[in-house]
């Protein structure tokens, strides 16, 4: 084994023989009981792996999930700050489970609106249909002249 496969190795797998591949560890362990810069080479993977095992890394686990506890809360909060303006200045609640009967009444209401204004213009063309279709007619003009 070489010098530059023996410092790949410990760069990918770090100094625990454990790790290395198989096939290469007792060539590794050979060459660094051999070669001085290997055994360097190895004694400071070492050093690094017991730096890196001392290290304590944050929980980022945990902190999404706070996070989207948080963003949760802010969300919510928002939302019923909003519903209950509204609710206090026009008397209708956001709420889904809220708001259908509002647009439900309110929809109906213009339908028969709708309906009963269109009925009433049909029964009056019905009713106003003179000679010359004027409803100007049956007022005197002359009066409003002097």
């Amino acid at each position: 084994m070489k010098l530059d496969r023996f410092s790949t190795i410990l760069e990918a797998y770090g100094a625990d023989p454990q790790r290395w591949p198989s096939a290469e560890r007792e060539d590794a362990l050979l060459l660094t009981k051999s070669s001085v810069p290997a055994a360097r080479a190895l004694a400071e993977a070492r050093a690094l792996d017991s730096l890196l095992l001392q290290q304590t890394f944050p929980n980022f686990a945990r902190e999404a999930e706070q996070f989207t506890l948080l963003h949760s809360a802010i969300v919510s909060g928002a939302h019923r700050r909003a519903s209950t303006w509204f609710v206090r200045w026009f008397g209708i609640d956001l709420a889904p489970s809220q708001l259908w009967p509002s647009v439900a009444g309110l929809a109906l209401a213009t339908v028969l609106g709708f309906a009963v204004g269109l009925g009433g213009l049909l029964q009056a063309e019905a009713d106003h249909d003179d000679a010359d279709g004027s409803v100007l007619s049956a007022i005197d003009l002359s009066a409003i002249g002097q």
